[in-house]
């Protein structure tokens, strides 16, 4: 074979590599998807497709590798140069996310606005599921998905002991507003309303409370949900004579566990159900 000739065949492997590699990437979808909301992101994780994200929002912590991807801020105090700045050509939103104009604004730019809208509920997270897999064209790992989280939410339920629920008090410990108390249509009823928990506080969404209030409510248990660092002094001194406190029943969770109502759920109850009915008192 002269020089001619094994300069040709080289440059024809070379060819075949960079076709092939060409062919690698093209079948590799582009990071192309901003995911805003935590439970939003999580699904897209648990369908596969986490290759797709090109940035989450602050209330993405899980998977853990979420964290590593580019934040656009906290879901309800969006920027749209933020997000416009990384073309993305999805953006996949609850209804919670805000503010309005923004999404106005990427309309108009031209991208792609999904928002995903369900109740707190088994029902709902099998809404949100079909919804997202909708949106990335997962179908299939959607519908498995949907199975995997019906058959353990309701297995979950199941476990849950059928005795009278502990007086039990919901706490979400708000950066800058201090901590509030959960009532009436919030996320933290639906998950109480789910384990069959009593509720002390019957008042609608989340309001203040004081040291005076939480020993007239008198619960039995506090269930503490921190969304940014917790003041653990001002919630002892505000717990401190309830029987809760009394009886070391104040409980540390976490929030994007508990309130997420993504594809977790069947965890997020079975970790509340177990600081509820401890298995020793759940056999009495």
């Amino acid at each position: 074979m002269n020089f001619l000739m094994r300069i040709n065949v080289i440059v024809q492997m070379m060819c075949l590599v960079v076709v092939a590699h060409a062919g690698e990437l093209a079948a590799k979808p582009s990071a192309d998807v901003v995911s805003i909301d935590g439970a939003i992101t999580e699904i897209v994780y648990a369908l596969g497709a986490s290759e797709r994200l090109l940035a989450v929002d602050t209330t993405s912590r899980f998977p853990a590798q979420a964290q590593d991807l580019p934040q656009v801020g906290y879901m309800r105090q969006l920027s749209a140069e933020g997000i416009l700045s990384l073309r993305p050509t999805l953006v996949l939103a609850s209804k919670d996310a805000g503010p309005e104009t923004v999404f106005e604004q990427l309309t108009a730019a031209g991208i792609r606005i999904v928002r995903i809208e369900a109740a707190d509920s088994l029902n709902g997270v099998i809404s949100k599921v079909e919804q997202v897999a909708q949106a990335l064209n997962r179908n299939a790992e959607g519908q498995a998905l949907v199975a995997d989280i019906r058959a353990r939410t309701q297995a979950a339920i199941a476990r849950i002991p059928q005795v009278e629920s502990p007086k039990t008090l919901f706490l979400l410990g708000a950066s800058g507003r201090g901590v509030m108390a959960a009532g009436a249509h919030t996320k933290a009823q639906a998950l109480l309303d789910m384990l069959s928990i009593k509720n002390v506080f019957t008042h609608d969404g989340y309001k203040p409370i004081s040291a005076e209030g939480a020993v007239q409510a008198a619960p039995d248990i506090v269930l503490v949900a921190h969304t940014g660092p917790a003041d653990t002094s001002a919630l002892e001194q505000t717990l401190a004579m309830t029987p809760a406190s009394q009886n070391g029943r104040i409980y540390a969770i976490d929030v994007g566990l508990a309130l997420g109502f993504g594809p977790r759920l069947a965890d997020a109850l079975e970790a509340i159900s177990l600081l509820i009915y401890p298995p020793n008192i759940a056999a009495e």
